[in-house]
């Protein structure tokens, strides 16, 4: 019973005690939110920098040409295999002969015949038209036997390599696609790959600084410590409907036969100079988990942060496309301490 007097005392004591308990540290955490963060700030500034933008690329043949004739027949002969290098002319196929015979007796022929009529014609024994006839008929089997000799004779229109043969000696050509030639009809394929050429697409928005001769620098992942020099030679007259993109061809010299046709590339493109904001690289906060950059810049006493898009860098700055204005405030120490909205005090 005695103790019973006392349980709404204690009860009353306790409540007290967690309430000003409560408050106390209600009060500090208000004094913490408000402390004031010593920063140092600097301005953005414009700068007159290298205009240079990198972008993906494929590595492909100068020239490519698929080695066939223009009509079915038996392969007789083939004087190539992969990796031979072939010069303009030379000897590449040879396809079954007989056409090419049938036409060159029907050809004597016609000769004979146009000999014949030739003569009656000069002693008034055969008439203009019979001649005319013979001659054309003459002149039609000479570009036919041309034609044949061609189709039975393959040669190599360009110097380069054998990068595909498709057929062995004694196989019907049918004129089909074989998968191995990925779908083109051929025989065998030429590549001429010194100089190659670098395949690129660039957005529509920079179609008014591309030029023929443009310089462009080109990096392979197989060889991460050398770069290439190159020049545009060729721009698309075309933009694609849908990516809004043209096609670029870089040219590059390839005298030792680094460059591979299919190798992925980067070609960094030189566009000049242009003036850009740049602020300093100490000044940009990486979002962890993402590609986000940010920096703090000053607003009436306190830091906000605004999300940027960065450029290049250049000689310890970063340039900003989007996101700061020259002579923004921007915040460049205790920037891990920094949140949006944090009061700052500037100093020096």
């Amino acid at each position: 019973m005695y103790y019973t007097k006392f349980i709404p005392f204690i009860l009353t004591f306790t409540v007290f005690t967690l309430l000003l308990t409560g408050c106390r540290s209600n009060t500090k955490k208000n004094e913490f939110t408000q402390e004031i963060l010593s920063v140092r700030t600097t301005l953005a500034s414009s700068m007159l920098i290298d205009d240079t933008e990198t972008y993906s690329a494929t590595v492909e043949p100068y020239e490519q040409h698929h080695v066939c004739p223009a009509t079915p027949g038996i392969i007789n002969k083939i004087l190539v295999d992969v990796s031979d290098n072939v010069t303009t002319n030379d000897l590449l196929i040879e396809m079954d002969p007989t056409q090419l015979l049938n036409a060159r007796v029907q050809l004597a022929n016609l000769e004979k015949e146009f000999t014949r009529i030739d003569t009656l014609k000069t002693i008034g024994s055969a008439t203009q038209q019979q001649y005319d006839q013979i001659k054309t008929q003459l002149d039609i089997a000479k570009a036919s036997l041309t034609n044949i000799e061609k189709n039975t004779y393959l040669r190599a229109p360009i110097s380069g390599t054998i990068t595909g043969r498709y057929y062995q000696a004694g196989e019907l050509f049918a004129m089909s696609p074989t998968p191995e030639s990925n779908g083109r009809t051929a025989i065998v394929t030429i590549m001429k790959t010194n100089p190659s050429k670098v395949v690129l697409n660039i957005p529509e928005k920079r179609l008014n600084r591309l030029h023929i001769g443009q310089q462009a620098t080109i990096q392979l992942d197989a060889y991460p410590n050398r770069q290439f020099s190159g020049e545009i030679f060729r721009i698309a007259p075309t933009i694609h409907p849908l990516s809004h993109t043209v096609k670029v061809e870089i040219r590059v010299p390839n005298y030792d036969q680094i460059l591979k046709p299919g190798m992925f590339a980067r070609a960094t493109l030189h566009f000049g100079e242009c003036l850009r904001t740049v602020v300093p690289d100490l000044a940009i906060v990486h979002q962890r988990g993402s590609n986000q950059r940010a920096v703090f810049i000053v607003n009436n006493g306190k830091a906000r942060r605004v999300v940027v898009k960065t450029g290049n860098e250049n000689n310890g700055n970063i340039e900003i496309l989007d996101g700061v204005k020259p002579k923004d405030s921007i915040i460049i120490s205790n920037l891990r301490y920094l949140q949006d909205g944090y009061p700052i005090q500037i100093t020096k």
